[in-house]
């Protein structure tokens, strides 16, 4: 095979996964959307009895409230929990109206991860979600704080019965293990796709080393979903994380520079591009960057 068809077939498999990665990035969003939901309400519903009975999680959120907020006179606390309650109430029905969604719909992922991108939208779900999570955790840590102050709390009230706040959360527990498997599906996908390009003898040593490097993160993604692990602990996850800082791959990264003038200079140029997709944002495509080299 000459080299041109050997660029030609590694740029196609390379395509392809970087189609299966966009598709798991989606659906990992869906179900970290899923998890913020679930985390916010409840929070609401701890928020819903009085400081006499906080649970175990109450205390544990309170481990998270930074120092400076620990150290607010009681008058500032209090007046900060009152204008979460109120944040709370006013983002509850929205929130609730998501989570009732069957996110194995089309419709459904496009509410929560498209709305955003719309000019005429004003509210970007996924940012919504996050905040809601933000307040209606802060909310309780600073309950937590006025209790070790000595000052007793009344649970607040909200707009919506617990009952219902309890159904919406079994039905996102169905939503999140839907999501889950389906993670677990696509990992050992591609997982499966990246073995046979590193049982390719006509594969790069430098572009089998980056590979090698992917091959293990998806073991390690593969066991902490297995585990029920956060998804936040997945290495595909972070908005901003590069696979060259886990752990794992620095090594292998290493190899792979050592490894590319070696290559003839058709392949050299392929594996400059494809460590440099491997090493991007989930959001930067495979195709973004050929053109990028290309132009």
């Amino acid at each position: 095979m000459s080299v041109p068809e050997i660029d030609s077939q590694l740029q196609e498999e390379v395509s392809q996964l970087d189609t299966k990665r966009k598709v798991l990035e989606q659906i990992a969003e869906i179900a970290r959307a899923i998890e913020h939901m679930q985390d916010g309400l409840n929070s609401v519903l701890i928020l819903g009895v009085s400081s006499n009975d906080l649970p175990r999680e109450a205390l544990e959120l309170y481990k998270s409230l930074s120092g400076s907020m620990q150290n607010l006179p009681v008058t500032k606390i209090k007046e900060y929990l009152k204008n979460l309650q109120t944040l709370i109430n006013s983002q509850l029905q929205k929130i609730l109206q998501y989570s009732g969604l069957d996110f194995e719909t089309d419709e459904a992922v496009e509410i929560i991860c498209m709305s955003g991108d719309s000019e005429a939208s004003d509210i970007n779900p996924l940012d919504l979600l996050k905040d809601f999570k933000r307040a209606s955790q802060t909310a309780v840590s600073l309950r937590v704080l006025l209790k070790k102050r000595g000052v007793n709390t009344e649970g607040t009230v909200v707009s919506v019965p617990q009952e219902a706040i309890k159904e919406q959360l079994s039905h996102l527990e169905q939503q999140e293990q839907q999501q889950r498997v389906k993670i677990k599906d696509k990992i050992i996908e591609m997982k499966e796709d990246i073995a046979g390009m590193l049982a390719n003898p006509s594969y790069p040593d430098g572009m089998k080393a980056i590979l090698t490097g992917v091959q293990a993160n998806l073991d390690n993604d593969l066991q902490q979903i297995e585990a029920g692990r956060r998804l936040d602990s997945l290495s595909f996850i972070a908005e901003t994380q590069e696979l060259s800082e886990v752990p794992q791959e620095q090594e292998v990264g290493e190899v792979a520079q050592e490894a590319q003038p070696e290559e003839q200079d058709g392949k050299a140029g392929f594996v400059d591009t494809a460590n440099r997709w491997l090493n991007t944002p989930w959001s930067v495509s495979w195709q973004d960057l050929k053109n990028e080299t290309d132009s």
